[in-house]
């Protein structure tokens, strides 16, 4: 089994004003992470966090996240429990959901916003009139500056 996940693996972690819980969005990948998030965040574009249309500069806090391995494992056992585990099991569950879900977070996940937003600046803010026709091309450059970012760190 393969002790590295692959860097195709993220979530986002948001607070935002007027949201009494956590927004959360969990197994995206590094493209959807630049298109769904860090693009619009990154030029004050209004975008969607777990279904709710925020801005920038409405936000309290945003943490992007990397799987680390057993994270699929320990979601899927939660949720297990939430669903067909036992009732009082899945009333605790559900009463406990996001303190739960951010403990599986910081257990298994690494925070990568620095490496991230430093790749969007690299490889595509340069070029951020280009985005929609290179997509490709700024997505895979911005990859590889992530992948150096986290070698550097010792974390890839």
């Amino acid at each position: 089994m393969d002790d590295q996940p692959p860097i195709d693996a993220f979530a986002v972690w948001a607070e935002a004003e007027g949201q009494a819980r956590p927004l959360l969005m969990i197994g995206l990948t590094l493209a959807r992470l630049f298109d769904d998030i860090v693009v619009p965040y990154q030029t004050g574009e209004p975008f969607f966090v777990d279904g709710v249309p925020v801005k920038g500069k409405e936000l309290k806090r945003i943490k992007i996240l990397r799987a680390m391995p057993g994270l699929s494992n320990s979601l899927a056992l939660f949720n297990r429990t939430l669903h067909s585990g036992d009732p009082k099991l899945q009333q605790i569950y559900g009463d406990q959901y996001h303190t739960r879900l951010e403990a599986i977070l910081r257990q298994r996940t690494e925070d990568v916003t620095g490496q991230i937003i430093k790749a969007y600046d690299r490889a595509i803010k340069p070029s951020i009139k280009d985005y929609l026709p290179r997509r490709e091309e700024l997505i895979g450059m911005a990859a590889k500056v992530f992948v150096e970012a986290m070698k550097s760190l010792g974390g890839a």
